[in-house]
């Protein structure tokens, strides 16, 4: 017996090894996309729901209205301090939605430029005439609603499956 010699794997062992991974991982793939789709949809709500949060911490602080604006036709949002208060309020924080994402108001929420707004009065109240509910949308099938709570201080992820 040779003790020198070695135990390797042969060709064909490499290529079925490698064909069960190919066979695995196109399998898997369709799920995993799921995975990263449904992601997207849930942290750009929890950024959402943040700035909300933000807003109403930094109009208490400052004693300053904060404005928190909506364009769903650009897909963009952010958040400053109401007009008339930009030298006291701070800069403005702005953000787009991710790649796939569209945002949603309610028709009669937006004005003749198609802008949405909620304001945070500087008792942390959430101002008249702001945006009840906001949608962030997936596709046809998969969204989140944002909808202002029931004390009206602020805002919470509300969907079918699950509220907060």
């Amino acid at each position: 017996m040779n003790r020198n010699a070695t135990h390797a794997f042969t060709l064909i062992e490499l290529i079925l090894v490698m064909g069960l991974l190919a066979l695995v991982l196109a399998i898997s793939a369709p799920a995993l996309s799921g995975f990263v789709k449904g992601r997207a949809l849930t942290e750009e709500s929890r950024r959402f729901l943040a700035l909300t949060r933000y807003g109403r911490s930094e109009a208490a602080s400052r004693a300053v209205p904060m404005e928190l604006w909506i364009e769903p036709e650009q897909g963009t949002y952010g958040i400053g301090p109401a007009a008339g208060f930009e030298s006291v309020g701070g800069e403005s924080l702005d953000y787009r939605v991710g790649e796939g994402l569209r945002l949603e108001v309610q028709r009669e929420a937006a004005d003749e430029n198609g802008r949405a707004t909620i304001v945070f009065q500087p008792d942390g109240a959430v101002g008249e005439g702001s945006v009840e509910t906001l949608t962030i949308a997936e596709g046809a099938s998969h969204s989140v609603t944002i909808a202002r709570a029931e004390s009206g201080m602020g805002y919470r992820i509300q969907d079918a499956s699950h509220e907060e």
